[in-house]
């Protein structure tokens, strides 16, 4: 029994769940199989969870991109699949498509601010991107998705104050303007249900699920959020606050939460790992800047750029084995990276 429950409980000591887990042991050291045999199945269980923990990653090739002359680029997205990146220009304008086969670079478009928090459909052929205009000195954001290899647009959302963020899945754009969820089919058949999205209004961190958004950031915590996502299997939520200097990854209601450190512009790569960047600035411009991986429970926290570049805005694939990212001067360099055992 007691080694059944470690298989059923395993590691859960960094969740609520471990509670259970705890009260269930508590009642089967009470019977006549006596204290050592408890103890010495602890012991099993923190070595077996540090063993299970115990993935690293290191890169294995960091190169730049070849862009053409006289060309630059800045916060590259990789596709899920790894087989193109976009890039925007320094202050966001425009989205520009750089294969990864052939080499070839092309205009997705030149919107302003569409180079902001763009996202990608897993399988790489839908782009969302923000649309910025400005009308009586007001700013209005409209989000659109663009076919890939059509180059068709779509507008999701038309014009809007508070475009709060947005997701794609399934051929689905899905998008929280103004605390309200909205949705828009592009390709693909009709969502069975639509996944939880988090978002960020006035400071502060949203959850949006069975199309109810509601305050995860405790009320009166007087701390402001940034970066916020969800793990590709909807389990897990990232953020940043800004007071703090930290991001972190919790449960989807807020609870539990793992501190990663200094990490900036954190994103998902895959379910397991964050990859950000360890900048620091004057106050003007930034003097240093690292990519850093750290496991999403909070270990293995490894520098895959040194301070002889300043690297940011990484990207990487759904399966963990590509990083990109963009140098102070423009440059895109592509990482392939391996987990290690």
């Amino acid at each position: 029994m007691l080694f059944a429950l470690i298989n059923n409980f395993i590691c859960l000591f960094l969740d609520s769940e471990f509670i259970i887990f705890y009260n269930q042991l508590y009642l089967y050291s009470n019977t006549n199989h006596g204290m050592n045999k408890i103890i010495f199945s602890l012991l099993m269980l923190v070595a077996f969870c540090n063993l299970t923990y115990s993935q690293g990653i290191k890169v294995t090739s960091n190169q730049a991109i070849p862009l053409p002359p006289s060309e630059t680029g800045y916060s590259p997205v990789l596709s899920p699949t790894g087989d193109y990146i976009l890039i925007t220009a320094n202050d966001l304008k425009g989205l520009r498509k750089y294969d990864l086969a052939t080499g070839k670079l092309s205009t997705l478009t030149t919107d302003k601010g569409a180079g902001f928090n763009v996202q990608i459909s897993d399988d790489g052929k839908l782009v969302a991107y923000r649309s910025q205009q400005y009308k009586n000195k007001l700013r209005y954001i409209s989000l659109k998705a663009l076919d890939v290899s059509t180059g068709k647009q779509n507008e999701v959302v038309k014009e809007s104050r508070n475009l709060e963020q947005f997701m794609i899945k399934d051929g689905t754009v899905i998008a929280v303007d103004n605390g309200t969820l909205k949705t828009k089919r592009i390709s693909g058949k009709a969502l069975k249900s639509i996944p939880a999205i988090s978002s960020i209004s006035k400071g502060k961190l949203y959850l949006t699920r069975n199309k109810q958004t509601s305050l995860v950031s405790k009320a009166g915590d007087n701390y402001n959020y940034l970066w916020t996502s969800i793990s590709p299997d909807g389990k897990k939520l990232l953020y940043y606050v800004i007071e703090k200097g930290k991001s972190y990854v919790s449960n989807l209601d807020g609870s539990n939460p793992i501190s990663l450190g200094v990490l900036r512009a954190p994103k998902w790569m895959g379910n397991n790992w964050v990859i950000g960047m360890e900048d620091y600035d004057n106050g003007t411009v930034i003097t240093s800047s690292r990519i850093i991986a750290v496991a999403a429970n909070g270990t293995n926290r490894t520098a895959l750029t040194d301070n002889t570049v300043i690297a940011t805005n990484p990207s990487g694939t759904s399966d963990a084995t590509k990083i990109v990212y963009n140098t102070a001067d423009g440059k895109i360099h592509l990482m392939n990276i391996e987990i290690t055992k």
